[in-house]
């Protein structure tokens, strides 16, 4: 953000009261960094201004044993002051320590669930998702090094998760954040690892902000598909730790607010997006600043169930044209299928229609089921992905798979609802 420049507000943000002062404080850090402290004093900041009854807090880390001085200041500066008594006057925020800082999905339902519990939280209650990912920067000659520095004498790596996801790493972990860092069709990962898009330089900083915005959108597609246990003013803040021979310091790069309070649900988000090529990084008065073209401008939050949808319709090829024998296998469905108001035959219908979709074209099923909510959010990616190529059946089938244990749990109208979709989709 220039020098002098004014934060942007959304014009719902001003009508939702986010636009205060300390929100205004929080929002100018966003690519800056700071001290650790001076982060999480200027959350406190906006959070004590908004006075919820109630606040939760969530933070989600890398396992690193590097991360404990941003684990200890989030309890001393933020925790502390603002969350209820746990137990003998302890206040704990819910902890998620995963290799490479991975939100784990479900997390944040369980976190809100518990803080559901506290006296108060029946009015509404604040719950703030602080998402670190982190890389190691020291001085080298005079130039900054990120990603690699002295661990007990010896040298080595920081974030040792990331590195190994840059360098082609398999391992489950590994596995899990190369889908984050596919989403949406987007090879950021392929980015990061050519010089002519990303410095090498800056290679580990830059994979490492990415991953940040990444986990903090996995939270949030968690919060938008389902509904809270008492009214819930989120915010989903994505950081940056940078680690030192000395303090350790931070860089926010991003805030989400997911209002789920009363009405109609809000999501909107700024700061920096999710394509490292487009990050540029500059220093000032010896501190980092990471921006892109849109890091000051808050927008709203996208509902990746309906992008899914909207990729499939822009893309998809005819179905009979990829199985000519679908049609023979629908016949039963088609059959079974429920008329006028009829739903006691629409689970098994369902059923039918699955099992047709799992011998020869599971690619639309699984797309489509992904939209209506069936399919796990947790496949988020994976859907993305599904509706920009036809090339990954077995993909789709393990997604199906997952649906067929489901079906028992619909109400017959909501059973209907999908077989009317599928057929609609398969051209019936």
């Amino acid at each position: 953000m220039a020098a002098g420049s004014e934060v942007r507000f959304h014009p719902s943000a001003l009508k939702s009261g986010f636009a205060t002062s300390a929100a205004a404080r929080f929002y100018e850090l966003i690519g800056k960094e700071r001290r650790l402290e001076d982060v999480t004093r200027a959350m406190r900041g906006y959070v004590q201004e908004l006075r919820p009854p109630v606040v939760g807090a969530m933070q989600v880390t890398c396992s690193d044993e590097a991360e404990r001085e941003c684990i200890e200041d989030f309890q001393r500066n933020f925790v502390r002051y603002l969350l209820p008594s746990l137990k003998f006057s302890s206040k704990a925020s819910f902890q998620v320590a995963t290799l490479g800082g991975r939100y784990e999905w479900g997390s944040v339902r369980i976190a809100e669930d518990h803080y559901a519990m506290a006296r108060g939280a029946d009015a509404w209650k604040l719950l703030l998702v602080k998402v670190n990912a982190h890389v190691s920067v020291e001085e080298v000659d005079g130039v900054p090094r990120y990603g690699k520095m002295e661990r007990y004498h010896t040298e080595s790596v920081f974030c040792g998760a990331l590195h190994a996801l840059l360098e082609g790493g398999v391992l489950p972990f590994a596995d899990d954040l190369r889908e984050s860092f596919s989403i949406e069709d987007i090879d950021r990962i392929s980015e990061l690892a050519d010089p002519a898009q990303v410095d090498v330089e800056l290679r580990s900083l830059l994979a490492a902000v990415t991953s940040a915005r990444l986990q903090a959108r996995r939270a949030v597609i968690d919060i938008q598909d389902y509904e809270p246990v008492s009214p819930t003013l989120y915010l989903v803040v994505p950081c940056v730790t940078l680690n030192r021979r000395q303090h350790d310091s931070e860089i926010p790069v991003g805030i989400y607010t997911c209002d789920r309070r009363e009405g109609v649900a809000h999501d909107e988000y700024c700061g920096l997006e999710d394509i490292p090529s487009e990050y540029r990084v500059e220093r000032d008065r010896g501190q980092l600043v990471v921006t892109d073209d849109g890091y000051d401008k808050p927008r709203l939050a996208r509902d990746h169930r309906s992008l899914v949808i909207d990729e499939w319709r822009r893309g998809k090829r005819d179905v009979g044209e990829w199985h000519p024998r679908l049609d023979e296998l629908l016949r039963v469905t088609e059959a079974e299928r429920p008329h006028h108001g009829e739903h006691t035959m629409a689970k098994a219908a369902l059923k039918t229609l699955l099992v047709a979709a799992l011998e020869l074209a599971p690619i639309p099923a699984a797309v489509v089921l992904f939209g209506a909510g069936l399919v796990n959010v947790h496949h988020a990616a994976k859907a993305h992905r599904l509706a920009r190529s036809s090339a990954e059946d077995e993909t789709a089938r393990r997604m199906l798979r997952e649906v067929e244990g489901r079906i028992d749990e619909l109400s017959q109208e909501q059973a209907r609802h999908l077989v009317e979709l599928l057929l609609q989709e398969y051209g019936r």
